[in-house]
Parts: structure tokens; C-alpha cells; sequence
């Protein structure tokens, strides 16, 4: 059965965009465009509640086009002077707040590559333009590369983020850019400017960007950051190797050998599992499962360890989850211990259905044993 309604539900994201939102919204807009119909566009606010995120976002920046002037560069004018000049006395709109002004862009500002590059310039630097950005990079992917690249460079730590978030080739929630899927040279020429940058911030999207690239060329993202660690100076060495571990997580939980050996771990040790318990047996939606385990090899190793929930889908069928659990060294012949609790509180983003579950341990990428336990409303 789908998971029941919770006060986690009522209050999901969605309801961020809301009569509030649209009302400040049409205020800021309206102190700098007298001719906007603030009473007319706030009508939308009856239409909210039938919808979801994405579609209200959408909604807002169709009425929001239809309210402005027809001429898109006017009408983006008055959109940014709305962010960075807000009505005094009106609290300011930001984060995602302004989802439906990056939409804005996106929608309508393909023929005006200048003007909205420079909106979305300005808008990431209050809320990400990760996504409104992709289609200038589907479409006008040359002149959009050289802007990018001209932006690892800026001063603000948001808009060269923003250079690799929004360039990254499977990024969530954003359409796929599927000529980087095949061919990820273009985006790693912008990763070369970024992977010493000072701010962690940036760093991590570097990480996920190599991260999506090695769902599909994983030899490529392994080539390099093996040249990365040799090329780089003592003084961003740690940089390399944050990057490193973050960018190869997914290889690492397939047991790729040669992202293991990148990083440290010896794919050649035979680890052992011992006595992999769960508690309790029947688990109710809403609580914990413990599991716990031991694990001994016969020599020194250096071993990340992961489990796995199989959860029951809707078509009785099981469909694997991988969590992450530990790095460890492991003595010669020493048994070290584990254990982990796992919560079944319904969320948002997982439907929870009753049935046979699986837990199942892996180390360095390899299965080393299940169990099986039973998930209960």
C-alpha cells in the first residue's frame, strides 16, 4: 500500500510557491512596472492547489509573460530589477522564491542569448540557474560553452557553481544533455578551471559533474583524476583528493576495480562477513531495522562498506537502494564489528509497500551476504 498521509505530505516543498509567494511576487514587479496588473495576476493563486511543484513554477512564468510587456527584453529588465532592487518595506524575494523567474528565461530567451545570459548571471546569484540554462547549452551550445567558460572565472563563487552545475550532464531535475552523455570533453574543459577552486562549494559540483560522467565513461573520469593527483601542486593535493572520492562514489558501489584501486582499496583482499543479523524481523512503516555484522580478512586492508535496502515495488518486485556505511582498515585477523540503523519513516520520495524486503552487504563494491526481513503497515 502507498504510504499514508503525514504532516511530512501537507507540508511538501510545493506549498513554498503559494498565495503568499504570488502576492509578494506582484508587489516587487509592480513598484517597477506601475502598468503590471497585480489584481489580474494574482487570480492564479485559486489555481495552485490542484497542482504540484514544477506545474505551479510554470504556470507562474506563463502568467507572468502574459502580464509583462511583449517586448522579452523589457520584460526582464523589470524581472531583475524586482530581485535586486526589491519595494522597501516588502520582504525580498530569493532561493526558490524565484524558480519561475529562471523559468522566465528559459522559456523565452533563446533568441536573446546576450540579455538573458546576463539575467541568468545575476538570478543564479540569488537562486541556482542550474536548470534554465540547459537549453541554451541543447541549442546554442557554442557560443553558451564560451560564455561558461569566460564565468570559471568570476568572482562570485555562485556563478562558477553554477558553470558546473548546470553544465552537468544528468543533473537532477534538469533536462538531459544528451551530446554531453555521449562526449563529456566540452564540460571537463570547464572542470580543468575549476577543480582547484577555493570554495568547497564549487568543488562539490565538480565532484558530482565527474560523478554523472562516469555513469557512461567511467574509464575517461578514472584517466582523469589519475592525471589530476600527478599534475597537481602540493598545495591543492587535498583538493584532488576530496574531489577524488566524491567523483567515483558510484564506481566504488559497483566495484569498479580500477576506482577502487584509485582510491586506496585492496580489490585483491578475501574479506569475510560473519553473522549478518537483523532486528526485528518484522518491521513496522514508521520504524527502525538494526542490522548488524562482523567482518575479518586474513591481511591489512583499507575496505568501504555499503549495504543495500531491496525494496518491495508496487509490482511485487524488489528494486535495490545503495547506502553508504563506513571506510575502514581492517587488521590481519581481527573481527570488527557493525552496526546500523535504518529508518523506515515514510518520506516523500519513496512509497513504502509491505512485503519481503532485502538487506544485503557489500565491501569494496562485492556482495558478501543477505537477509531478509519483513516491512509491515
Amino acid at each position: 500500500m502507498p504510504q499514508k498521509k503525514t504532516a511530512e505530505n501537507e507540508s511538501a516543498f510545493k506549498n513554498w510557491i503559494n498565495e503568499a509567494l504570488v502576492r509578494r511576487m506582484a508587489e516587487h514587479v509592480h513598484y517597477h512596472h506601475p502598468a503590471f496588473d497585480s489584481k489580474s495576476f494574482q487570480k492564479l493563486s485559486r489555481e495552485l492547489s490542484a497542482l504540484e511543484m514544477k506545474p505551479r513554477v510554470q504556470l507562474i512564468r506563463g502568467r507572468l509573460q502574459s502580464h509583462l510587456p511583449e517586448d522579452y527584453t523589457k520584460a526582464l529588465n523589470i524581472l531583475l530589477k524586482a530581485v535586486t532592487k526589491p519595494k522597501p518595506g516588502v520582504e525580498p524575494l530569493s532561493g526558490f522564491d524565484l524558480w519561475a523567474f529562471t523559468e522566465f528565461v528559459q522559456a523565452y530567451g533563446l533568441k536573446h542569448f546576450d540579455e538573458s545570459m546576463k539575467g541568468l548571471h545575476t538570478l543564479t546569484q540569488k537562486f541556482t540557474a542550474e536548470w534554465a540554462v540547459r537549453p541554451f547549452l541543447i541549442h546554442r551550445q557554442e557560443e553558451t560553452l564560451k560564455q561558461l567558460m569566460a564565468w570559471t572565472r568570476d568572482e562570485s563563487h555562485h556563478v562558477r557553481r553554477w558553470v558546473s552545475e548546470g553544465s552537468r550532464p544528468r543533473l537532477p531535475w534538469g533536462e538531459l544533455l544528451r551530446e554531453f552523455i555521449k562526449d563529456p570533453a566540452p564540460t571537463l574543459k570547464l572542470l580543468e578551471e575549476l577543480k582547484y577552486d577555493e570554495e568547497l562549494y564549487v568543488r562539490k559540483s565538480v565532484a558530482n559533474h565527474l560523478n554523472d560522467i562516469t555513469k557512461t565513461h567511467p574509464e575517461v573520469v578514472i584517466k582523469t583524476l589519475k592525471r589530476w593527483q600527478k599534475e597537481s601542486p602540493k598545495e591543492h593535493k587535498a583538493k584532488i583528493d576530496w574531489i577524488t572520492r566524491h567523483a567515483l562514489r558510484t564506481q566504488v558501489k559497483a566495484g569498479n576495480p580500477e576506482a577502487l584501486k584509485l582510491l586506496g582499496y585492496h580489490t585483491e583482499t578475501t574479506v569475510k562477513l560473519h553473522d549478518l543479523t537483523l532486528k526485528p524481523k518484522t518491521v513496522k512503516t514508521g520504524g527502525h531495522l538494526e542490522m548488524s555484522f562482523a567482518l575479518t580478512s586474513p591481511k591489512d586492508a583499507t575496505v568501504v562498506v555499503d549495504y543495500a535496502i531491496h525494496y518491495k515495488k508496487a509490482n511485487g518486485t524488489n528494486s535495490a537502494k545503495v547506502f553508504k556505511l563506513a571506510n575502514k582498515e581492517l587488521k590481519s585477523k581481527k573481527r570488527m564489528e557493525f552496526t546500523k540503523k535504518h529508518s523506515f519513516r515514510p518520506v516523500t520520495t519513496r512509497v513504502l509497500y509491505p512485503g519481503s524486503h532485502v538487506v544485503e552487504i557489500f565491501v569494496n563494491g562485492k556482495s558478501l551476504g543477505k537477509a531478509t526481513f519483513l516491512l509491515k503497515d
